[in-house]
């Protein structure tokens, strides 16, 4: 039986930045991934809503994903105008039809939609009656290098091949719309560099780095 994984995260090009590697070499082993995002963007002028749309399917397609899906359309930078409740009911219906073995999300950073979605993510992951994932991770948003503050949970690396990373680094440039010149985390300098940096602190040329919430074994 295939190892079942859900990746919850505010907009499309999150779950690349934060999970890229992680689901390459997990999709390589056969694992089934169900992605969910909180909302895909396009409302601020730069941006086209049809272009992130595009830009999403796209990156799906090229993962082999068929399970992916936006909680909240048109609600870019607006996430905390939605109750927490409802926010939470949508995580836990997900993971009631799923049932994954394995459930990541995006730590808060300090954009209103990632805080809005981390906090209906970690309601999501209280005690629940007759199911609960065996793991629970949080991955990091690449401006954690200018965070003052990090978040909770003990620290698990995922290390990557150059092929991986180089195959991570394309799949996030096909998000045309959200790359941003250098020096800036958010372009394919700053995933390698981060990805470096993560390397170094364990012994790997590169590497993911999560912060573990849960773990059953």
């Amino acid at each position: 039986m295939h190892k079942k994984i859900l990746i919850i995260a505010p907009h499309a090009d999150d779950e690349i930045l934060s999970f890229g590697g992680y689901l390459i070499d997990q999709i390589n082993l056969g694992a089934e991934i169900t992605v969910r995002i909180g909302t895909i963007g396009g409302k601020h002028y730069l941006q086209k809503r049809v272009v992130r749309l595009d830009e999403f399917h796209s990156v799906m397609n090229e993962l082999g994903i068929t399970d992916f899906a936006e909680f909240f359309p048109n609600k870019d930078a607006e996430l905390d105008t939605i109750p927490q409740k409802e926010l939470a009911s949508k995580i836990d219906k997900i993971l009631d039809e799923v049932k994954p073995d394995e459930v990541f999300c995006c730590y808060p950073s300090t954009h209103q939609d990632h805080i809005a979605i981390y906090n209906a993510f970690m309601i999501s992951m209280r005690l629940r009656d007759g199911y609960m994932p065996k793991l629970v991770a949080l991955g990091e948003y690449p401006f954690i290098l200018t965070s003052k503050t990090l978040p909770e949970g003990g620290s698990w690396y995922h290390p990557l091949s150059e092929d991986t990373l180089n195959k991570k680094i394309k799949l996030f440039e096909m998000y045309a719309s959200q790359l941003r010149p250098s020096p800036s985390p958010l372009g394919s300098k700053g995933v390698k560099i981060l990805a470096q940096t993560r390397g170094i602190e364990c012994g790997s040329e590169y590497a993911e780095k999560f912060y573990l919430q849960k773990l059953i074994r």
